[in-house]
């Protein structure tokens, strides 16, 4: 009978989010449940199991139900730009190994309205993992605190990308943990500008999920952009032209632009003692070169067409996956738009907003493409 009861309590969470698939690899859900994230962060959580736990129990399902994934990432790309009408675009491409993902609006009554984009390595959900079902539905739930990059609706999107290197753990006593995911589901429902995000991001121990470090890079719709990261437990913010982020100390000291970019190494330039296996600087190479022969404006097409050139395509040495960009995504955070092409499909660049879930405004596509191909470090 308790099973039963279970079930049927599952079964009523589920009916509240709408799942809706519109390529082989892409997924669009509107999210509509409660999803408790001031309980989460007044509690705190430390790993993906806490996390994990802390959902079940809110759901009223088994751990096994909710399982996440363990795998580290691969590589990533990400850099900022403006149009010519002047709006902030953060550009984004997620290589992994080979999975669908998800884009996920969330409306929380006291917060921040979104979209993101999850991973579903990490959710074990549609093709190449789970198969989609009654077995694993309910992983749905979990979508929220599974986004690695998304826009809200004041104009603030974040991206995080890996740094091969130890998880951070910090261990201020006076602080309450948060993990990588769960920040920026924080970040996403509280914060309006790239000041808020980093206020909010202090006020917590960062403990890093699946055994890797992590860095990230967040812009506003008033035009600034930030990237933060941790060095031996420390974290550190660069934001250009501010004296509260000074650039001093980071890769953008002496680079003659504007525009922050991140990659798969430190952004922090002197790092005593930190020891990382890093890559992604001949991709960042291609992207400052394009920053500058364009002035540092691009349209949001022209950023896509570059993030078709930096991304990642090739068979893993160790193990049998093949890892590619999942996803490529232009955030505008002026118009509260993302533009998202799936595993390498760049002939299907579609175009959503906050305001408008599981609509596809546009459909778009990279056509004569003007860089040669190129087979990146990884």
């Amino acid at each position: 009978m308790n099973n039963q009861r279970a079930g049927a309590r599952a079964e009523r969470q589920k009916t509240k989010n709408s799942v809706k698939r519109i390529t082989r690899d892409l997924y669009l859900v509107d999210y509509q449940n409660e999803y408790y994230l001031d309980e989460l962060l007044e509690t705190g959580v430390s790993s993906i199991a806490g996390l994990v736990a802390f959902a079940a129990k809110k759901f009223n399902l088994g751990t096994k139900t909710l399982a996440l994934g363990d795998e580290q990432g691969a590589g990533c790309t990400t850099f900022e730009s403006f149009t010519e009408n002047g709006d902030h675009i953060l550009a984004r491409n997620f290589d992994f190994r080979r999975a669908s993902c998800f884009v996920v609006w969330t409306h929380p009554k006291n917060g921040y309205a979104s979209m993101g984009v999850v991973d579903n390595n990490f959710m074990l959900y549609g093709q190449n993992r789970l198969p989609v079902g009654k077995r694993n539905v309910n992983r749905v739930l979990l979508a929220p605190y599974c986004c690695v990059d998304g826009i809200n609706e004041q104009g603030l999107a974040i991206a995080v990308l890996q740094i091969k290197a130890a998880a951070t753990k910090q261990t201020d006593k006076s602080k309450k943990d948060i993990t990588t995911t769960a920040m920026i589901r924080g970040v996403l429902d509280t914060c309006k500008d790239t000041d808020e995000a980093v206020a909010f991001i202090k006020r917590y121990n960062m403990h890093d999920s699946l055994y890797t470090n992590y860095h990230y890079q967040i812009i506003d719709r008033r035009g600034k952009s930030v990237v933060v990261e941790y060095i031996n437990n420390v974290m550190h913010v660069y934001q250009r032209g501010s004296e509260q982020y000074p650039v001093t100390g980071s890769v953008y000291e002496n680079d003659g632009l504007k525009s922050q970019y991140v990659s798969n190494f430190c952004i922090t330039s002197d790092t005593p003692g930190f020891k990382a296996i890093e890559h992604g600087r001949d991709r960042i190479g291609a992207v400052t070169k394009v920053l500058r022969e364009k002035g540092e404006v691009l349209s949001e097409m022209d950023a896509m067409t570059l993030l078709s050139h930096v991304r990642l395509n090739y068979q893993h040495d160790r193990y049998p996956w093949r890892v590619l960009a999942l996803w490529s995504a232009v955030y505008n955070v002026t118009a509260g738009t993302l533009k998202i092409a799936a595993h390498l499909d760049y002939s299907k660049v579609f175009t959503f907003c906050i305001d408008r879930p599981q609509e596809i405004l546009k459909t778009e596509a990279v056509e004569n493409s003007p860089y040669e191909p190129v087979e990146w470090q990884h």
